[in-house]
């Protein structure tokens, strides 16, 4: 009856094929749940070892390709912190990549008013410090107890996230949880990082040329020069940092002697010793009564006053430079008076002198 059976069976017009099918379909479904299984651990292993464990896995998954095995690119990140990328291992597949990074002063490149006034008194910061400006989403977290492992004090840090995943509304979870995972793990202190503190990270704006005197040369107006420079073309250049702040001015009149320059500077805090070494000359010159070379054709003098400012003890110079001399030794008291009177919160004023350059 069997022979008969499979006789039959063999002898249909569609079943054999039908069930030769479904064999194939069983298999083939077998096959496939059994490597979606695979990929599914795959990529919850790789998920788990990314940034220390702290991407959420909801969040991530939706930026990045279901079907896809997840590539891991993993490292201690800038200066110790944590840098990830995660990815699908297919050409076109979605990836995102999450770092932290500490917040760091760039060593000083010099501390002279030029300096200050340039807006580039640091030395060039590495590459792995300006990724931030390049990336899509970024928080930055007070870290009030300070970053372990830093010669210097480190107090706050930044972590930035990028993607080629169209799906970037989901990027600020990924960098809250990154972020409150560095904090909490540094004893950072603080508040919690939360979804609503990370921004989009805007194009910075291109210097222009200020229509207006900087706030740091607000201070000045031509007219303390006297008459000779009314009406003169004026350009003004100022800025400030969190150790000093200083302002260049120059004033140009045709048939006035060339014009006049007059800088302003102020510095405090650790910065001072450095102040001292670079302009130990003018300090040690200062007040003692020396006079500009003979015949010069441009003179240069600076006025030095010590005081007790908001930011604890603080230098200032008033400098000024010119071809008509007279006119120099002439105004640089009033100058700086108005100078000082003008910087705030200042007492226990010590003049310290005049130097000619």
């Amino acid at each position: 009856m069997s022979d008969s059976a499979w006789a039959r069976f063999r002898r249909h017009r569609w079943l054999p094929q039908a069930t030769l099918v479904l064999l194939l379909v069983s298999l083939t479904g077998g096959f496939l749940l059994v490597r979606a299984e695979q990929r599914d651990r795959h990529n919850a292993d790789a998920l788990a070892r990314a940034c220390g464990g702290a991407l959420p896995r909801k969040d991530a998954a939706e930026l990045l390709a279901d079907d896809a095995w997840w590539t891991l690119r993993t490292g201690p990140g800038p200066r110790g912190l944590v840098s990830c990328t995660l990815g699908g291992d297919g050409e076109g597949d979605p990836w995102v990549t999450v770092t932290a990074e500490p917040v760091l002063d760039p060593p000083l490149k010099g501390v002279r008013v030029e300096d200050v006034v340039s807006r580039t008194p640091y030395e060039d910061v590495p590459d792995w410090a300006e990724e931030h400006k390049r990336a899509d989403r970024l928080v930055t977290v007070s870290c009030p107890n300070g970053l372990p492992g830093y010669a210097r004090p480190v107090t706050s840090f930044r972590v930035h996230a990028s993607t080629d995943s169209r799906a970037t509304e989901w990027l600020g979870s990924l960098v809250a949880a990154v972020a409150e995972d560095v904090r909490t793990d540094g004893r950072c202190g603080g508040a919690p990082v939360r979804d609503t503190d990370v921004r989009p990270v805007s194009p910075s704006p291109q210097d222009a040329a200020p229509e207006t005197p900087p706030s740091e040369c607000g201070w000045f107006r031509p007219a303390l020069l006297g008459p000779a420079l009314k009406g003169a073309e004026q350009s003004s250049y100022g800025s400030t940092h969190a150790w000093a702040r200083a302002c260049s001015t120059t004033l140009v009149k045709p048939g006035a002697g060339g014009g006049v320059v007059v800088s302003s500077a102020s510095w405090w805090g650790e910065v001072l010793p450095e102040v001292r070494t670079e302009y130990g000359r003018e300090l040690s010159l200062a007040g003692r009564g020396g006079q500009p070379a003979a015949g010069a054709k441009t003179y240069e003098l600076a006025v030095w006053a010590e005081a007790r400012c908001a930011g604890g003890r603080t230098l200032h110079r008033l400098g000024l430079e010119g071809a008509d001399r007279d006119l120099l030794l002439a105004r640089a008291d009033s100058l700086l008076a108005r100078y000082l009177d003008a910087s705030g919160d200042c007492g226990d004023t010590k003049l310290l002198g005049k130097v000619w350059g």
